[in-house]
């Protein structure tokens, strides 16, 4: 006995709008945690102090910004139905 899916076009556009989220969520997770490990590193780990971890996280972190405003952020809005 075969069991028949049946997924209509709302299903799979809900689907590309999560994922795509999803995805977006995660890349802005990395960014935030490559601007906090390098930070805490020099923070607790060198004598360089809590100034300059904290002017290397934020320029770490702009340059993440940056990517994410200019292209990074683009994952699969050209496959999401719901985007157009």
């Amino acid at each position: 006995m075969a069991i028949e899916a049946h997924v209509d076009d709302q299903d799979l556009a809900v689907h590309a709008a999560n994922y795509h989220r999803f995805m977006l969520g995660l890349k802005w997770v990395g960014v935030c945690l490559a601007a906090l490990l390098p930070s805490l590193i020099l923070w607790f780990a060198t004598p360089a102090g809590f100034f300059w971890a904290l002017i290397v996280g934020v320029a770490i972190f702009a340059v993440g910004a940056y990517a994410m405003t200019h292209g990074l952020a683009h994952s699969s809005e050209s496959d999401n139905p719901l985007s157009r």
